[in-house]
């Protein structure tokens, strides 16, 4: 079982010893954010500043886009590998249709980038995966695709095979991750939900004849008494309002330690191999040592 953190923020002394600290509890992942927004400091480079203070977490962006008016793929592949390289091989590229057509408006257009539909998006994504492997394992890289065109171009090769995580609920989606990905990610659904979706999924990975990983991603509250525990709940309603917070409450890890570990034994039970952490502080060091204490005991 392994469990990972996700991060978003610019203060980068904050984000590394966070990451260094992560480690030390035994967390397996470190995944920061990709935006061109003021929430966060480039992903790409930040990942690789952090891959020489670390020695064995997994390290990658939260989600990369493939998107082609944001970014040529053969860049996006030779960041790729450049990471793999200064990490020794602990690069997790996580990728998948990325958010609905509503955060455009404050995450693409201020940037002139026009952000495609949700249908265009995905076939995108198939198109630079298939590119991306291609740059990553062929010599001479031939494409003429309807988004994405490469006329002989060639990469140098990483030292190991960087591990592809794909975001995925709808079918579509689902069948891109069961034909590409090493890990399937699911987000914010209960276990019922996750249960139903795993017997599809198992599906067609069988169809294509792979063995994918299974993740999920959660939102964790978590505290050691009951008057703390009501006082994160309180703020995270002020945060994200009460909507969200009766979602979180019905997907996510929400309680104090043994009620956690429980919830979490109630993903591994219908197929959860993997979660992909998002805490309400991801700074706070005593909810980290916390979790991860409920967790391994």
């Amino acid at each position: 079982m392994q469990f990972c953190l996700e991060v978003w923020g610019t203060d980068y002394g904050k984000i590394k010893d966070a990451c260094m600290f992560v480690e030390k509890l035994g967390y397996d992942g470190f995944y920061y954010g990709e935006s061109l927004a003021e929430i966060d400091l480039d992903c790409w480079t930040v990942l690789s500043a952090l891959a020489p203070q670390t020695n064995s977490i997994k390290l990658g962006p939260v989600i990369t886009y493939l998107i082609s008016p944001y970014r040529n793929v053969a860049l996006l592949a030779k960041q790729a590998v450049t990471l793999q390289e200064i990490s020794n091989g602990r690069l997790e590229f996580r990728t998948g249709a990325g958010a609905t057509l509503q955060y455009a408006s404050q995450w693409w257009y201020p940037y002139e980038i026009d952000y495609p539909k949700n249908a265009e998006r995905v076939s995108m994504l198939e198109e630079g995966l298939q590119v991306l492997q291609m740059l990553w394992n062929k010599s001479s890289v031939q494409y003429n695709g309807k988004y994405f065109k490469v006329l002989g171009a060639s990469l140098q090769k990483p030292s190991k095979p960087i591990p592809i995580t794909i975001a995925a609920k709808g079918k579509r989606m689902m069948r891109i991750a069961a034909k590409y990905a090493d890990v399937w990610e699911a987000s914010y659904i209960s276990p019922e939900k996750f249960k139903e979706l795993n017997v599809y999924f198992s599906y067609i990975a069988k169809e294509f004849n792979r063995n994918v990983r299974r993740s999920i991603e959660l939102d964790v509250i978590i505290a050691d008494s009951d008057s703390d525990l009501k006082y994160k709940e309180q703020m995270f309603v002020m945060e994200r309002g009460p909507n969200v917070y009766r979602q979180i409450l019905q997907n996510g890890l929400v309680g104090k330690p043994d009620r956690v570990a429980e919830r979490v034994k109630e993903y591994v039970d219908v197929g959860v191999e993997q979660f992909f952490l998002a805490f309400q502080d991801p700074f706070d060091k005593k909810v980290l040592e916390l979790f991860m204490h409920a967790v391994k005991n």
